[in-house]
């Protein structure tokens, strides 16, 4: 006769002595200390649910046995079958075989001929790892002996091999990897390139995470036909209100490329500086204030621009510049004030600018007060002021101050369907020089250098409105404006009588004193304007902006240029978006940029060109960029990319990039080829380029991780 069964146990082991063991089952017998249960038993431990076609439990030696099918469920996560377990409660060890093992969150099974484990510690023998079906893993990691421990949750193979379709592509003789998301130190994956001029790349990051208010990652690499370096970032968040980072790197050139390529330097390095707090103010100086501050710092330096191109083994992802900008910014507001501080140091890497001639902004103090209104909002006052210290280090120096007050009065006209304003402009401004006059430049002198002082009122009139129109389930908007200004007095003296005219033009390499001249010629504007929008059930699709000034003083009368801007979603998967300036002096078009983008979540695209015609110091600057990219996505499995970068003025194919992702729920594998036009700094022009060829392998097997292979094929400078 089959009956159901409740045995409830209380486990008188060593270890755990007070847990509490639940055994179900349809038939059941005892036989002394040892029952056993049949009929789909189960047995209820600690956070464990464990079935079997049999189930058996020794009372005095608190020893379970399970036989056939043997399935173990814990927390819900994962799931171990196997066809043999016994567990041993006194001493908390258990053996399983053979052991299939998987992780529901992450998907990540395992199947080994063998487990042994001893409370959190698990020693594995043969067997395969993999996060694709089981049935048919398109990828599998092969070990001949594993071990795992439950309470860091990290893995470790020996004598891995890594087959995809059964085929093998590498070995290591020791590969670990975390079974959760926890911060830990340790060996991240390491990338590896291959380069026809610079040999073998290898670059191994390390991975320190010892608090968790910091964490570190240095990555030494090394490049078996050109040079060695270090580089490292330090992460840090010191309160709640804010974070920062430091990064920093060293690379030396062996002697011979650095000869063959006439490298500028044998040795690139440099640092990067990144920090932002909100709260400053309070935290740092226990200062309870009722507005807010913060504060933002990005600092960096470097002596030549290859310390950007050797940070990363995919040199075609760096942005390298000429000119290096560090700033410091902080501030303090509150309903009605604002005040701020501002730090900017400019550095040039081509050698085209002396930097001990540089002008750095150390520091710029201002103070805004806030709009006041008056009079039911008639009247709006506000304030500007800001002191600012010009250094550089050789030359002459200055200070100078400045202060804008304007005051507006404003009305609505015709039911408030005209909106005017007036606005009074009150401005001026004070210099003062300090240091020395520049080496090497016989024409700076220190009666060059005069304070000065400067004052202005201008006057401005305006009037504008917003017009709306429905046509069914569209609806246009018009927004026109007309606004003059007249140029009110002018007070020059000293430094700024003398220089306010076009004769002063800074940047001057001749005349350094000119570079203090910003002052722009008095005149009178008209500026016009009109906007659209349109707007289809809710959505706006077009967006015009129209404007054009013109201005007056004593020398005639100009046209600024005209400038339109659109926006224009022409149907739901293609989008345009134009700017062009025309210069009626000149008669040409002296900027334009076009996009044409289509994106119907299969196929997206897009068209770029950026043309400008500028004058300079009297010199045409001429510029000329096309950009177009494609991407299609054939399945939810495959993926092909594409993108051509072109400079039509310089005629010089800056990147191209073409090439295929295959992706899968466990994995993704890529073959992408590139070309990329890099700077770098040489001993004959100062600035020099590099055009590089790249073929990129990605391998990326979820959720372990993975990496990238290049082979650098030509290296043309």
């Amino acid at each position: 006769m089959r009956k159901s069964i409740f045995i409830s146990i209380v486990a008188c082991g060593v270890l755990l002595a007070e847990e509490r063991v639940e055994l179900f089952g349809l038939n059941a017998d005892i036989n002394g200390s040892v029952v056993h249960a049949y009929g789909n038993p189960v047995i209820i431990y600690q956070d464990k649910i464990l079935t079997a076609q049999h189930l058996s439990y020794d009372r005095n030696t608190s020893i379970i046995e399970a036989e056939g099918n043997v399935t173990v469920f814990q927390d819900g996560k994962t799931q171990a079958i196997s066809e043999y377990t016994t567990i041993n409660m006194d001493t908390n060890t258990r053996q399983s075989r053979p052991l299939y093992m998987i992780d529901h969150q992450s998907g990540l099974w395992m199947n080994t001929q063998q487990s042994d484990a001893c409370e959190s510690q698990i020693d594995l023998a043969s067997g395969m790892v993999s996060g694709c079906n089981s049935t048919d893993p398109l990828w599998k990691i092969r070990f001949s002996s594993a071990d795992y421990n439950t309470d860091k949750m990290w893995m470790n193979l020996y004598n891995a091999r890594l087959y995809v379709e059964n085929v093998p592509l590498f070995y290591l003789p020791y590969f670990g990897y975390p079974t959760d998301k926890t911060r830990r130190s340790g060996l991240l994956i390491p990338e590896f390139g291959l380069s026809s001029d610079q040999g073998f790349f290898y670059q191994q990051p390390i991975y320190i995470a010892v608090h968790n208010w910091w964490d570190a990652e240095l990555r030494p690499q090394i490049r078996t036909e050109r040079g060695s370096g270090i580089y490292g970032d330090f992460r840090f968040v010191d309160t709640p209100s804010s974070q920062g980072s430091v990064r920093f790197g060293y690379f030396k050139e062996q002697a011979a490329y650095a000869l063959e390529n006439d490298l500028a330097h044998i040795k690139h390095y440099g640092y990067d500086i990144k920090y932002q707090h909100s709260a400053f103010l309070r935290e740092w100086f226990d200062l309870e204030l009722d507005g807010e501050s913060g504060l933002y710092v990005n600092g960096r330096w470097m002596n030549d621009v290859d310390y950007l191109n050797l940070q990363q083994i995919d040199e075609t992802q760096n942005t390298t510049t000429n000119q290096i900008l560090s700033r410091i910014n902080a501030y303090y507001s509150n309903e009605d004030d604002y005040l701020g501080m501002y730090l900017k140091h400019y550095q040039y890497l081509d050698g085209s600018i002396d930097n001990g001639k540089t002008i750095q902004i150390l520091p710029t103090l201002q103070y805004h007060h806030y709009l006041e209104n008056f009079f039911e909002d008639h009247l709006l006052i506000n304030a500007d002021t800001a002191i600012t210290n010009y250094y550089r280090p050789d030359g002459m120096r200055a200070v100078e101050g400045m202060v804008n007050v304007p005051l507006m009065l404003q009305s609505g006209l015709f039911d408030n369907t005209v909106d005017t304003s007036y606005v009074a402009n009150l401005s001026g401004r004070l210099i003062g020089f300090y240091g020395n006059p520049q080496t090497n430049n016989t024409n700076d002198t220190i009666n060059a250098y005069e304070s000065g002082q400067y004052g202005q009122v201008d006057h401005t009139f305006k009037l504008s409105s917003t017009l709306v129109k429905p046509y069914g389930e569209t609806i246009h908007v018009m927004a026109p404006e007309i606004a003059y200004t007249f140029a009110g007095s002018r007070y020059y003296k000293g430094y700024y009588d003398r220089y306010h005219n076009e004769e002063c033009i800074p940047g001057t390499k001749d005349k350094p004193w000119c570079d203090f001249n910003t002052l722009q010629s008095p005149s009178d504007t008209l500026s016009l304007g009109i906007n659209n929008y349109l707007f289809e059930n809710g959505k706006q699709t077009l967006v015009d902006r129209l404007s054009q000034s013109f201005r007056y003083d004593d020398t005639g009368n100009y046209y600024g240029e005209l400038t339109n801007e659109l926006e224009w979603q022409i149907i739901q998967a293609v989008s345009y978006y134009n700017v062009t300036s025309f210069n009626h002096d000149r008669n040409r078009i002296t900027k334009e940029r076009n996009t044409v983008r289509y994106d119907d979540k299969i196929v997206t695209a897009s068209l770029n060109h950026y043309y400008s015609d500028e004058l300079r110091n009297s010199v045409n600057v001429y510029s000329s960029y096309w950009s177009a990219d494609a991407s299609y996505q054939y399945n939810r499995h495959y993926r092909f990319f594409g993108l051509v970068a072109y400079d039509y003025r310089e005629d010089l194919l800056k990147r191209s990039e073409i090439g295929f992702l295959y992706s899968q729920r466990c994995m993704d594998i890529g073959v992408r080829f590139v070309q990329n036009n890099r700077p770098i700094l040489t001993n004959v022009s100062g600035n020099d380029s590099v055009n590089d060829s790249y073929v990129f392998l990605t391998l990326i097997l979820k959720p372990i991780g993975g990496s990238e292979f290049n082979y650098k094929i030509t290296n043309n400078q």
